[in-house]
């Protein structure tokens, strides 16, 4: 999930907290036209709908012909663009994370299919071409990863570029929570004077469910709550605070999003706090713990207390 995402009209394209990319880095191109994938610019790239019903399409994946005159150019291209579901059991191994395959879209009639592979025509002009699908994001799983891999296998004559050539895509639904936000607040770890709070600092809050996010941070990036350690920024270890909502918006719970861990870090919300998200400021303000048994023997174990306000930004 790296920064990312997302603006719905009748076609979806792009990502959120788009960044500029310099698409020709790593890429010699005096000699040959070449396919390139811009989005392989990122590890995962992520899109994240609002779960409305209705049918949306999405251009998934985005193909670019770099050609290197117009002449070139000017010539019709076919390209073949095959699955590439290896990276996703190889992202899931690194990453320790639960991307699934996504099957449930139709393939837009622009896009055609031979021998398994996506094809698509560029016309004699025609610099860029996309993979469109159609789908219902309402009849996603909030808690499920889908993903879609894509390489490019036959470049129809042209070069394939050596850098963006693979692209993994993950596609998710999103509840009213989700989005950027600024974290402002105090922390105090009870454990080490050394570490202390890094505020005002910006992480997103991701969809788990449809009444669950987790903190993520974009620095590292990963699933994490940023600090400073030393005066360096860092971040607690396999900690990652999950909120839970009621229907009034109330946090009625704290967890650590990666579950139960070997370094016993949990999460906890302090009922003193505030504790409540404001859909017209779309401002958090919560107060919780990070528990630490193994560090802080006795109980209540309270490591670390947390006393925050997230402010919305814009979408992820």
């Amino acid at each position: 999930m790296n920064k990312i995402l997302l603006f719905l009209t009748i076609v979806v394209m792009g990502a959120s907290c788009i960044k500029e990319v310099d698409y020709n880095e790593g890429i010699t191109n005096n000699e040959k036209t070449l396919i390139k994938l811009p989005q392989a610019s990122e590890e995962l790239w992520a899109f994240a709908l609002d779960a409305k019903p209705g049918t949306v399409s999405l251009n998934v994946l985005e193909v670019r012909r770099d050609a290197i005159s117009n002449a070139e150019l000017n010539l019709p291209l076919k390209v073949k663009i095959a699955p590439n579901n290896t990276a996703i059991a190889n992202y899931n191994t690194a990453n320790s994370a639960n991307l699934s395959l996504f099957t449930n879209y139709t393939l837009d009639p622009s896009v055609t299919q031979e021998g398994g592979n996506w094809v698509l025509n560029f016309a004699p002009g025609d610099f860029v071409k996309y993979i469109t699908i159609k789908l219902d994001p309402s009849t996603l799983d909030f808690s499920k990863r889908n993903a879609l891999a894509f390489k490019v296998s036959d470049a129809g004559g042209a070069g394939i570029s050596k850098d963006y050539n693979e692209v993994l895509v993950e596609i998710s639904v999103k509840n009213k929570y989700d989005g950027v936000y600024k974290l402002e607040g105090t922390m105090v770890d009870y454990a080490s004077a050394a570490i202390t709070g890094l505020y005002p600092v910006e992480i997103a809050l991701v969809t788990t469910a449809s009444n669950a996010v987790k903190m993520y941070d974009y620095y590292w990036p990963g699933d994490f709550h940023p600090i400073q350690s030393g005066g360096a920024r860092s971040v607690y270890g396999a900690f990652s605070p999950l909120f839970k909502f009621d229907e009034n918006d109330n946090v009625i719970e704290v967890a650590n999003s990666y579950g139960v861990v070997s370094n016993t870090r949990a999460g906890q919300l302090d009922p003193t706090g505030v504790n409540k998200y404001n859909p017209a400021t779309k401002k958090l303000t919560v107060k919780y713990r990070m528990l630490q048994p193994s560090v802080i023997t006795a109980p209540p174990h309270i490591r670390v207390l947390f006393d925050e306000v997230m402010t919305y930004v814009g979408p992820r």
